[in-house]
Formats: C-alpha cells, structure tokens, sequence
C-alpha cells in the first residue's frame, strides 16, 4: 500500500513540474524575444547611430553611399563591435544581416544624398531599417520590411537624427500616409515660369 501511495505521489510530483514547464516556458520566450528586440535596438540606436553621426560630421552631412554603407561606417565602430553591429541578433545565427539602407537617401543618377539635414525634421527621416534582405549592404525601398515584424510584431527604424522607434508594418504605413515620418523625399512639380 506504501509503495502505490508512493507512485501516487512520484506522479503528482512529475504532472506538477510538467505543468510548471508548459507555464513557465512561454514567460521565457517572450523575455528572451524582449531581450533579443533591446539588444538590437542597442546595436541600431547606439552602435550604428553613433557611428552614421560620425561619419556625417567626417563628410560634410553627405550620406555614405547606399551600395557600400556598412563598409563606410565600419571605420567609425569601435573594432570589438564591428563583427556584430549590422546584425539584427534574431539573424546571427543564421548568419544574415538583417539592415537596410534607404535607397530613397540617395541619387544614383547624379551621386549625391538626396537627404540633407535642412530639407525634412531629421526625426521623420528613416535612414536604416530592418529588412527581410540577409546581405551586407542591403539598400531597399521599403518593400522588404518584414511581415509581421521580427521583433514581436515590430520593426526596427534608425531615423537621421539617431532615435530608434519600434513600428508594427501596419503603424510605419499609417505615419508613412499622415506625413509623420518619411522614407521617400517629396517629389515637388516644377514651378512654374
């Protein structure tokens, strides 16, 4: 009779600590996805926000060119930091990238930033991003912001005036529409003559 009572209670004992993992686990995962979104928060906001401000002040305000801006601001990051800084953590170990450079920063055709400091509220401005592209020196349109976003829904924007904000898919294109914040500089229509 001791021996069942004992089974009884070895079996209550592993339900319990089945049932704890099952509670526990999913608290776990959501702080480790909280974690991964501030630590990739850091590295935008301060690793490469820090090291694009640096460049500008280096370069006269130009922006570096889209096609090679990882290699361009690598000289200005720190060397123990320079082998993670463009890497959305999420991606690391799937060896990918995870940033994009506006392609809308920058004239092709003439080689010169469209962005200058004076044109637009240098907090409205998106610089760098995330992107579903898993290359170095990803430059894209805004096409590429991943769905839903990587961060718990959300995505990363570093905007011109170094500030980092958290945005659904669904919040960039509602600001995007109002005006709040821009990706693509207005076209004007010639005045005319």
């Amino acid at each position: 009779m001791r021996a069942i009572g004992s089974i009884i209670l070895l079996l209550v004992a592993i339900a319990g600590a089945i049932l704890m993992v099952k509670v526990v686990e999913p608290r776990m995962r959501a702080r480790q996805e909280e974690d991964l979104k501030r630590l990739c928060q850091a590295r935008m906001g301060v690793i490469l926000a820090q090291a694009l401000q640096l460049y500008l002040e280096r370069y006269d305000n130009l922006l570096p060119p889209p096609q090679n801006w990882c290699d361009a601001l690598e000289d200005f990051i720190p060397p123990s930091q320079r082998k993670f800084a463009f890497h959305c953590p999420k991606l690391e170990a799937k060896g990918g990238y995870g940033f994009a450079f506006n392609a809308y920063a920058w004239d092709e055709k003439h080689g010169v930033p469209r962005w200058l400091p004076e044109m637009y509220p240098q907090n409205e401005v998106v610089l760098i991003y995330e992107t579903t592209q898993t290359k170095r020196n990803a430059v894209g349109t805004g096409k590429d912001i991943p769905i839903p976003g990587r961060h718990n829904g959300y995505n990363l924007f570093l905007f011109a005036d170094g500030s980092v904000m958290a945005l659904t898919p669904e919040e960039f294109k509602e600001m995007l529409e109002n005006g709040e914040l821009r990706f693509k500089p207005l076209i004007r229509p010639p005045t005319p003559r």
